[in-house]
C-alpha cells in the first residue's frame, strides 16, 4: 500500500505539473489573442489557477484506479479519463475558462480541446509507459538466462 501511495503521490506531482504547464500555456495564447492586453477582476486569474491545480490533482490523485486488479484496462482507463474530464470540464466551465459568451460553436471547439489535449496527454503517457515495462521486462529475461 505505501509503494502505491508513493507511486500515486509521483504521478500527482506529474499532472499538476502538466496542468500548470497548460494554464500557462492557455494565459498566454489568450494574452496574444486579445493583443497584449489581457485584464481580469474579480481574482479570476487566481480561480483558474486554483481550478487548474483541482484538475491536477484529480487527474494525478484518479491513477488509483490503476492498481485495482479486477478491473480490466479498458475499465481502468474508461473511470480515470471519465472522473478526470469531467471534473475538468466542470471546473473550467465554473471558473469562467470557457468563453460561454462568444457562442455554441466556439464553447464546443473549446471543450473539443480540452477532451483532444487530455487524451493526447493520455496517450503519450501510455506508450511511454508500455515502452517502459517491455525494457523492464527484457531486462528480466536477460537476467534469467
Amino acid at each position: 500500500m505505501k509503494k502505491y501511495m508513493h507511486i500515486m503521490l509521483q504521478n500527482t506531482k506529474k499532472t499538476v505539473g502538466i496542468s500548470s504547464f497548460l494554464f500557462l500555456l492557455s494565459m498566454l495564447i489568450e494574452d496574444a489573442d486579445r493583443g497584449g492586453i489581457l485584464s481580469a477582476s474579480g481574482y479570476e486569474i487566481s480561480k483558474r489557477a486554483l481550478g487548474t491545480l483541482g484538475i491536477g490533482l484529480v487527474f494525478g490523485l484518479m491513477s488509483f484506479v490503476y492498481y485495482k486488479k479486477n478491473l480490466s484496462f479498458l475499465m481502468q482507463s474508461v473511470i480515470y479519463m471519465g472522473v478526470g474530464c469531467s471534473v475538468m470540464l466542470a471546473l473550467t466551465f465554473l471558473l469562467g475558462g470557457i468563453p460561454t459568451d462568444k457562442g455554441g460553436a466556439v464553447v464546443l471547439i473549446a471543450v473539443a480541446g480540452q477532451l483532444l489535449t487530455a487524451f493526447a496527454i493520455w496517450v503519450i503517457s501510455y506508450y511511454r509507459q508500455k515502452k517502459l515495462a517491455e525494457k523492464i521486462n527484457r531486462k528480466l529475461e536477460q537476467r534469467q538466462k
